[in-house]
């Protein structure tokens, strides 16, 4: 959520992040009292520290992402390569390096969004149930190991608990650990508003890897239904509702990357049909 409040260049910001818009929330250069771009940005430049963690005789993974490292456990020194494209894939692959053998735990966090993942050391599966958000694999590792963990990426409904009625009958999509919206350059100016989606359709949705659009981004494009005014001859209300409505494709993009394009409508939360 932080990341939205920064445009992509880095030089404008949001101090609030709204989940709808009708096209006049965008960032500005800079604040009266800019406390908070500040701790964003520090906040986004500590990210590194917060990857891995050690004890005597494990090691945690908290983060995912491309990286290298170094460890020493007591007088044991070691690397490990973090191999990945997350959070565009569930894919990643650790690489260990050591001048001598050495037993350790390796645990790997298990985000609360990922229901399916699997683990392979050197190619074998790795049966394992996950304990308090991680999956440890405790061995004898070696120079030249591999671990592939792997967690299944579909593209998920996310609904409101019954407390918040604003969002009642309504749905956010979701990929990976990145919650996703409709902006309306995407759209040809339609009213988000009248957009809905039906959940059972989200194994419909197409992943798309776009490196020309906002900096890369992957967006999901799937079918969706437009609420028109057929049916309501300027009536404002009726005994029955007419089926006023017409098939048509969304695309939706990561919430983050929102207003770094032309002033449009934004919507998170979308109607479910």
């Amino acid at each position: 959520m932080a990341h939205s409040g920064v445009s992509l260049e880095g030089s404008h910001f949001f101090y609030e992040n709204p989940l709808a818009s009708l096209g006049h929330h965008h960032r500005t250069p800079w604040f009266l009292c800019p406390c908070c771009p500040p701790n964003v940005a520090r906040t986004i430049a500590s990210v590194g520290s917060h990857f891995y963690s050690t004890g005597p005789k494990d090691v945690w993974v908290h983060l995912y992402g491309q990286n290298q490292a170094e460890f020493q456990i007591s007088d044991f020194r070691f690397q490990i390569n973090q191999v990945t494209h997350y959070p565009w894939d569930g894919k990643v692959r650790f690489e260990l390096g050591m001048a001598k053998p050495h037993k350790f735990a390796l645990h790997l966090r298990v985000p609360g969004w990922c229901n399916r993942f699997t683990c392979k050391v050197n190619g074998s599966v790795i049966k394992a149930t996950p304990k308090n958000g991680y999956l440890a694999i405790n061995r004898a590792w070696k120079n030249g190991d591999v671990v592939e963990f792997t967690m299944a990426m579909p593209v998920q409904a996310v609904y409101a608990h019954p407390s918040v009625r604003q969002l009642q009958g309504r749905v956010a999509l979701q990929r990976g650990p990145l919650v996703y919206c409709l902006e309306g350059a995407d759209h040809d100016g339609a009213e988000l508003e009248r957009i809905a989606i039906d959940p059972r359709t989200l194994g419909q949705f197409a992943i798309e890897y776009r490196p020309d659009l906002l900096g890369g981004v992957t967006v999901l494009r799937g079918p969706g239904q437009i609420y028109t005014d057929g049916g309501w001859e300027g009536l404002l209300y009726r005994n029955n509702k007419p089926s006023a409505s017409k098939r048509t494709k969304i695309t939706a993009i990561p919430y983050y990357a929102w207003d770094n394009r032309e002033a449009g409508e934004m919507r998170v939360w979308l109607r479910t049909s």
